[in-house]
C-alpha cells in the first residue's frame, strides 16, 4: 500500500512540480522529489526505477498509438485511392457504354434510312411498272 501511494505521490507531485508530463522525467529531478517524500537508499532507488519503468512504459504505448494511427491513416488513404480508381473506371467504362449506345443508335438510324430509300426507290419502280404496263 505504501508504495502505491508514494507512486501516487511522486507522480501527482512531479507533474505539478515540473509542469510537464511525466514522460521522461530526469533521474536528477525524481531524486529530488523523492527526497522530499521522505526517500533515502534503496527506498529511493526502487521509486525511481519504477517511476522510470512506468514512463517507459507510457512512452511504449504511444509510440504503439502513434503507429497504429500511422497504419490507420496509410489504410485509410489506400483506401480511398482505391475508390477513386474504381469510381474513375466506373465513369470510363459508363463513357464507354454511352459511346457504344450512341454508336449503335446512329446505325440503326442509317438502317432505318437505308430501308426506307430502298422502299422508296421500290414503290418507284413499281409505280413506273403499273404505269407502264397501263399504257
Amino acid at each position: 500500500m505504501k508504495v502505491i501511494d508514494i507512486r501516487l505521490r511522486l507522480t501527482t507531485e512531479m507533474a505539478s512540480a515540473t509542469s510537464i508530463p511525466t514522460l521522461a522525467t530526469s533521474v536528477q529531478v525524481l531524486k529530488e522529489l523523492g527526497e522530499q517524500m521522505g526517500l533515502k537508499g534503496i527506498e529511493l532507488r526502487d521509486s525511481i526505477k519504477e517511476q522510470q519503468e512506468m514512463e517507459r512504459k507510457e512512452r511504449m504505448k504511444q509510440r504503439e498509438y502513434e503507429k497504429e494511427q500511422r497504419e490507420y491513416k496509410t489504410k485509410q488513404r489506400e483506401y480511398e485511392m482505391k475508390q477513386r480508381e474504381y469510381e474513375t473506371k466506373q465513369r470510363e467504362y459508363e463513357k464507354e457504354n454511352a459511346k457504344l449506345a450512341a454508336e449503335e443508335q446512329e446505325k440503326q438510324r442509317e438502317f432505318e434510312r437505308e430501308k426506307l430509300e430502298f422502299e422508296q426507290g421500290n414503290q418507284k419502280i413499281e409505280a413506273e411498272k403499273s404505269k407502264n404496263r397501263s399504257r
